[in-house]
């Protein structure tokens, strides 16, 4: 399965991915030869950054009850006289050095590279985004055919998908089969006409997914081989 980047866009998103992150570090960390000392300063991270969201989050609404205040002192008819709101300011905190998601991801690519990482971590952590879903149902291989020490030299991206099957005409009147199916984005033609002699070879390719063809078969895709 494909996934999305594992850092959420968004500042809130990412406050509150950041604090998964640091609670699931403190559960898994040493089992993942991570020191105490970045488990501790991952947490301070965390706080420090939720500090800061709620107290822009804090000014923001502060703001908004300011202009609320304001807009009832112009057109209010009330006799009695209210008290402008009081602005509550940001907490006792320890700051920490700028770059938090900086070091998080260098940390992120250390802990996903780990022998001893499990699927309960993964998801503790967050260290995969949301699965992506694709919709394949008209989905087309685009492929750039060329050639390689006079093999054609064929690649795509995958897109998702798992596999594409490719089919050919090698110009030798038994029309299009069936030549392989190919789970990584290129494939070097192993076939050549005879020696000096050259041939018009068609191919065209089709994705699959687990096991099945989806989608579209493409377009025709030509190149001259020559035998060597």
């Amino acid at each position: 399965m494909e996934h999305e980047f594992f850092l959420p866009k968004g500042d809130l998103p990412k406050m509150i991915w950041m604090n998964q992150f640091s609670k699931g570090l403190s559960t898994h960390g040493a089992d993942l030869d991570v020191s105490d000392e970045t488990i501790a300063a991952t947490k301070a991270d965390a706080e420090f950054y939720s500090r800061v969201m709620d107290y822009l989050i804090s000014t923001q609404e502060y703001e908004s009850s300011l202009v609320t205040y304001k807009n009832e002192m112009i057109t209010s008819s009330s006799t009695v006289i209210a008290d402008i709101p009081v602005f509550k300011g940001m907490a006792t905190h320890v700051a920490v050095l700028p770059g938090i998601f900086d070091r998080t991801r260098v940390l992120v690519s250390i802990l996903k590279k780990h022998n001893d990482l499990t699927p309960l971590m993964i998801l503790d952590m967050g260290l995969e985004g949301k699965v992506i879903k694709h919709d394949f149902s008209k989905i087309v291989v685009n492929a750039k055919v060329t050639t390689r020490n006079a093999h054609p030299y064929l690649a795509w991206n995958h897109l998702g998908t798992d596999a594409v099957d490719i089919s050919c005409d090698y110009d030798d009147s038994l029309g299009m089969i069936k030549v392989e199916r190919i789970t990584a984005t290129h494939f070097i033609e192993p076939r050549l006409p005879a020696a000096n002699l050259s041939a018009l070879y068609k191919y065209k390719f089709r994705y699959v997914v687990n096991d099945q063809q989806v989608g579209e078969w493409s377009a025709i895709f030509e190149i001259v081989v020559k035998g060597i």
